[in-house]
């Protein structure tokens, strides 16, 4: 199955919205497959998502691949 490439306004609504998330429930700690789920969010999506609040600093992966945020890690 073909997923489009995510817009970068798409990516920036949904970063704001998994911070949001994030900043919610204090502890939360989700995998890639778990996200997608969530947000209901197509793989590359859900990976440019990710993938920028790793790079941002806001989440951190750990050792098992669940995303967290650093304070939780």
């Amino acid at each position: 199955m073909a997923y489009a490439v995510p817009r970068k306004s798409d990516i920036d609504a949904m970063v704001a919205t998994v911070r949001r998330e994030f900043d919610e429930m204090p502890g939360l700690t989700l995998t890639v497959d778990q996200a997608r789920r969530l947000w209901a969010l197509e793989p590359r999506m859900c990976g440019a998502v990710l993938e920028r609040l790793v790079q941002s600093g806001y989440l951190c992966q750990t050792d098992t691949g669940h995303y967290v945020k650093p304070s939780a890690a």
